[in-house]
């Protein structure tokens, strides 16, 4: 079961200045406020079902969240890592559409809940607010062209080079300035499109090669030169 709790207002919010509700009016803010609603989600537990219908938009709080669709094998390919600040299920919600997704928590994350009809109306009446979700949208396009490029195309090893890179910018906030990538083998695997043995293995020559130090789950980049070497090696 997920927890309610009290977050502070979105005016207050600490991420406020990464998320596009900082172009919402005075007004706005307080209709978010009086109708949202904020929850504790454990690590494990399911935010939304690909498949299932939208009633509003997802915003991270804290935590972290994977994306991710299910293959006709029954195997996971995650298409995102969200961190605090992101929406979450704003293409299902723009689109009338069922999720395509699915949104699991990875880190203990606080998540805010704001319904449909409110974003809604936001779009419709606050033309930089649109604006930003339709360059979110687009952006969020791209990067999935480019990551299913990079699975077809890019060899293993300079996928998951490029996915440490990219993970450790991730991790990374006040807490963990050396952004430690806390991440298992199975999601870091689904994440560059591999099976966990391809993962570990891969791990294991770039600990030896001194790129990286790992203890149990996480991660550590200690030559991000090195690893950045191995990606263009593939590009």
């Amino acid at each position: 079961m997920k927890a309610k709790i009290t977050v502070p207002d979105c005016e207050h919010c600490k991420n406020r200045s990464s998320t596009l509700f900082h172009f919402c009016h005075t007004n706005e803010t307080e209709v978010i406020n009086e109708n949202k609603t904020c929850a504790l989600y454990k690590k494990g537990q399911v935010v939304f079902h690909e498949g299932a219908n939208s009633y509003g938009l997802y915003c991270l709080n804290s935590g972290k969240v994977k994306l991710y669709k299910m293959g006709p094998d029954g195997k996971e390919q995650i298409l995102k890592i969200v961190t605090p600040g992101d929406f979450i299920g704003y293409g299902a919600l723009l689109s009338s559409a069922p999720y395509r997704v699915t949104a699991e928590v990875i880190q203990d994350a606080v998540i805010c809940f704001v319904p449909k009809e409110i974003i809604t109306q936001m779009f419709k009446e606050n033309p930089n607010f649109s604006e930003g979700m339709v360059k979110l949208l687009t952006k969020t396009l791209d990067e999935t062209v480019e990551k299913m490029a990079d699975i077809a195309y890019k060899p293993v090893r300079g996928r998951i080079a490029e996915a440490l890179l990219i993970l450790k910018e991730t991790y990374k906030d006040d807490n963990n300035p050396d952004g430690v990538i806390n991440i298992t083998r199975e999601d870091l695997a689904s994440y560059v499109g591999t099976v966990k043995e391809t993962a570990i293995r891969v791990l294991k020559d770039f600990k030896e090669e001194g790129l990286i130090v790992t203890e149990s789950h996480s991660i550590k980049i200690i030559d991000p030169k090195g690893l950045t070497r191995v990606c263009e090696l593939y590009d």
